[in-house]
């Protein structure tokens, strides 16, 4: 193995600096014989950008599982904005968590179940009295709708939230709906239709 000194080295360097760009040649040929490295170093590499998000309304007539969300276009007359919805649980209740909800007495033979969803805005627009809750509905194993109740905030404990006079560009809101199957009956889908003119989407009662 050849070895230069560090004063061969240093005697190259300054007569390639003397030399300018007349010998920037024989300068990189002697530099790089003597063990330097005459390549400019690399960028480090790129880390991978995230992964795309989903298209505005690409869900609409899927079943995705719970907890999944998507963006979705909200359309309701002259209200319109760009959503980001979540189908985040479905609870089985009791009719004794609706003492403070006016039911009529076959209503009371219903079971009631409570679908939880979370909202957030991804627009640029705000949404005034969007009613984000009422396009989401609840089918039983028969692919019956169920029944749904309007309720204000505090009428059930275990199913709060109520929707919001405005929803602001980046507001979120989690909200819940109260609906009674038939005794027997067990919730198959949950389905929120954003826009009539698009399908809804939709998500498993139950996580696989």
């Amino acid at each position: 193995m050849r070895i230069r000194s560090t004063r061969n080295r240093t005697a190259v360097a300054a007569l390639c600096a003397a030399g300018f760009a007349l010998v920037a040649t024989g300068c990189n040929d002697n530099l790089a014989q003597d063990g330097g490295s005459t390549e400019t170093p690399s960028k480090a590499p790129a880390k991978p950008s995230a992964s795309a998000s989903k298209a505005l309304d690409s869900d609409a007539g899927k079943t995705l599982a719970l907890g999944e969300s998507t963006p979705i276009t909200y359309k309701r007359s002259d209200k319109t904005g760009t959503l980001r919805i979540t189908a985040k649980s479905v609870v089985k209740g009791a009719q004794s968590d609706l003492d403070k909800v006016a039911l009529k007495a076959e209503e009371r033979k219903l079971q009631p179940y409570y679908v939880t969803m979370s909202f957030k805005n991804i627009g640029k627009d705000s949404i005034h009295y969007p009613f984000l809750i009422s396009p989401t509905n609840l089918r039983d194993s028969r692919g019956e709708d169920g029944k749904s109740l309007v309720t204000l905030d505090g009428d059930v404990a275990k199913c709060p939230g109520e929707d919001p006079d405005d929803f602001n560009a980046n507001d979120t809101a989690t909200l819940c709906k109260v609906f009674l199957l038939p005794s027997g009956e067990t919730p198959s889908v949950v389905s929120y239709t954003g826009d009539f003119d698009k399908e809804p989407v939709f998500w498993r009662a139950k996580e696989d």
